[in-house]
C-alpha cells in the first residue's frame, strides 16, 4: 500500500479512499475490517497502534476471520482505566427490537456511555442497526438512537448496508409469522444503519429516557378494521434504479423525480381508475406516470410555468386534474377529488438548490437552465429556516391525509440533507412528524449506482457521496 503522509484519518490512498465513499452498499462478511481500515491509522504520531472499541464479541471474531488491518481490538471489558480510543464500532444488528428493549438499559446504555467517554477527541463511532417491523408498524430505532448520540456527537453521514432478501433480518414480536403479503404493507427487513458519528466535544452529563424507544401503544389494524385494499408486491427494502434520460421541458425543472420509479410505487399501492395525488406536481412525472397506469391523476403546482408543462404532457389522457395553487393553504385542496386513493410526492430538500458550489447546479448553470424552483416567497425551497420548512412540510401532508382514504397510503421520496458540516436528517424528522396522524409503514431506499464518485473529505474526514434516497411509505389509520 502506498503510504500517504499527509492522511491523517486512515492510511488509505486516494483510489482505496474513494471505494469507501459510495453511501450504500453489500453487505459481506468483511464489512466490519473495511471500517476500521477507514476511520482508523495502523500507528498514531505518539507511536501507539490504533485502538478500536469492539462489540459484540463476535464482530471481534469475524475481524480476525477476515484479514481486518492490524489494530488493537477491545472488548467493553478489557478498556483500561483512562486510555482513549481512536475508533469505536458497535454492531447492534441482529437484535429484533424486543431484545434491544430488554438489554438496553442493563448492558446496551452503560456500553454506549462509556464509548462516549473514552473515545478520543475528533475521532470516529459507528453504530449498526436496523429499524424495525413491529404489530405497530415501523418503529425507528436507528433514528432514534442516532437522534440520541447526536446530542453529545456530532452526526455525520450514515451508510446503508443492503442484504440479499435471504439474509433479511429478523422480524420482531407479532409479525415474525405474518408474511408480507398479509396485513399492512411493510417491507422485508433488508436493509441495515451503518450511523457515524465524530467526537467534536467532550460531553457533560449522558441521560437516556426510555420513553425514545417506546412505540405508539396502537395496533395498527384488526379484524375489526380489515382496509379494502391490501398491497401485495414491492416489499424491497432496498432497490437500484436507473432512470431513463429526460426531455428537454421536463429537464427545465430543477429536481424532478423519474416516471419508471414511480410506476413501481403506483401499480403496488393503488387500483386502476384511482386517483392519485401529487401536492407538488412541479412538471408531472408522477401525474403522467399515473395516468399511464390507467389511474386518475391529479395535483397541485405553484410554479404556472412547471404547470403548464404538466398539462402538455397530458395530451393522451383525460383523466387529470391540476390546480395552480400553494399546497400548504388547505383551501387550495378543494379544488381537488373530494378522497384520493394514493400519493405520491418528492419534496423540496429544503433549500438547497440554492447552496452555492453545488456540483449539479453549476451544471444547469452552464447549460442555461433553472437552478431553483421559482422566486416565490410561498415556495418550500425558499425557505431558509430548516424548522420553518419542516412546519411547512408537515402542513402539506396534513392537506393530503385528510383527502386519503382510510387504510391507504402516502409515499414521500425525500433525502437527509448536508449544509456547511451540518447533517439535517429530513427524512428522519417527516417520518417523526407524519407519525403524529399517519402510522408510518416503512421506508425503502433507492440506491442510485450510475453516480460518479468524488473523494469528499480526503485525508481529514468522513464525507460520503450521497447515493441513495429515503422512499417513506404511510398508511392512514381507521378512525
Amino acid at each position: 500500500m502506498a503510504y500517504d503522509s499527509k492522511n491523517r484519518l486512515n492510511d488509505l490512498d486516494s483510489k482505496q479512499w474513494l471505494q469507501f465513499q459510495k453511501s450504500w452498499m453489500p453487505i459481506e462478511d468483511a464489512i466490519a475490517g473495511q471500517f476500521v481500515a477507514f476511520f482508523t491509522k495502523q500507528r498514531y504520531a505518539d507511536g501507539h497502534t490504533g485502538r478500536v472499541l469492539v462489540f459484540p464479541q463476535a464482530a471481534k471474531q469475524a475481524m480476525l476471520q477476515n484479514s481486518h488491518p492490524p489494530r488493537e481490538l477491545i472488548l467493553q471489558n478489557e478498556l483500561p482505566d483512562g486510555e482513549k480510543l481512536d475508533y469505536v464500532y458497535l454492531d447492534f444488528s441482529r437484535y429484533t427490537f424486543e431484545g434491544f428493549l430488554s438489554e438496553f438499559e442493563n448492558q446496551l446504555f452503560p456500553l454506549l456511555m462509556q464509548a462516549i467517554r473514552s473515545l478520543a477527541l475528533q475521532r470516529y463511532l459507528t453504530v449498526v442497526i436496523q429499524n424495525h417491523n413491529t404489530v405497530h408498524g415501523r418503529f425507528p430505532t436507528a433514528w432514534k438512537l442516532a437522534r440520541w448520540l447526536g446530542r453529545y456527537l456530532a452526526l455525520k453521514d450514515e451508510k446503508i448496508g443492503c442484504a440479499s432478501p435471504d439474509n433479511a433480518l429478523p422480524l420482531s414480536g407479532e409479525n415474525r409469522s405474518l408474511p408480507l403479503a398479509e396485513g399492512p404493507w411493510r417491507t422485508d427487513n433488508s436493509i441495515v444503519y451503518y450511523m457515524n458519528f465524530r467526537k467534536e466535544k467532550e460531553p457533560g452529563a449522558i441521560s437516556f429516557d426510555p420513553a425514545i424507544l417506546q412505540p405508539a401503544t396502537r395496533v395498527i389494524s384488526s379484524s375489526s378494521e380489515a382496509p379494502e385494499f391490501i398491497p401485495k408486491n414491492f416489499f424491497n427494502a432496498w432497490f437500484i434504479h436507473k432512470p431513463p434520460p429526460r426531455s428537454r421541458d421536463v429537464l427545465l425543472h430543477p429536481a424532478k423525480f423519474p416516471e419508471d420509479l414511480v410506476q413501481k410505487f403506483v401499480q403496488n399501492f393503488s387500483r386502476e381508475g384511482e386517483w392519485v395525488l401529487d401536492p407538488m406536481a412541479g412538471t408531472g412525472s408522477a401525474l403522467v406516470a399515473a395516468a399511464s397506469m390507467g389511474r386518475k391523476a391529479c395535483g397541485i403546482e405553484l410554479n404556472p410555468k412547471f404547470a403548464q408543462i404538466a398539462r402538455s404532457r397530458f395530451s393522451l389522457f383525460e383523466s387529470y386534474q391540476l390546480v395552480v395553487g400553494d399546497a400548504s393553504d388547505g383551501e387550495t385542496f378543494s379544488l381537488l377529488p373530494e378522497h384520493v386513493d394514493y400519493c405520491i410526492t418528492s419534496p423540496p430538500y429544503w433549500d438547497m438548490l440554492r447552496m452555492k458550489g453545488a456540483e449539479t447546479q453549476k451544471k444547469r448553470k452552464n447549460a442555461g437552465l433553472p437552478r431553483w424552483y421559482s422566486e416565490d416567497q410561498r415556495d418550500l425551497g425558499n425557505i431558509a429556516d430548516y424548522s420553518t420548512f419542516l412546519d411547512l412540510l408537515e402542513k402539506v401532508y396534513e392537506h393530503v391525509s385528510l383527502r386519503l382514504r382510510p387504510g391507504r397510503y402516502l409515499t414521500i421520496i425525500v433525502k437527509n440533507v448536508k449544509k456547511k458540516g451540518i447533517i439535517y436528517p429530513l427524512a428522519w424528522d417527516l417520518a417523526a412528524r407524519l407519525s403524529r396522524f399517519l402510522e408510518f409503514s416503512g421506508e425503502q431506499i433507492w440506491c442510485q449506482d450510475d453516480q460518479r464518485l468524488a473523494p469528499f473529505g480526503y485525508r481529514y474526514a468522513w464525507v460520503s457521496n450521497t447515493f441513495h434516497h429515503y422512499c417513506l411509505t404511510f398508511r392512514k389509520p381507521f378512525r
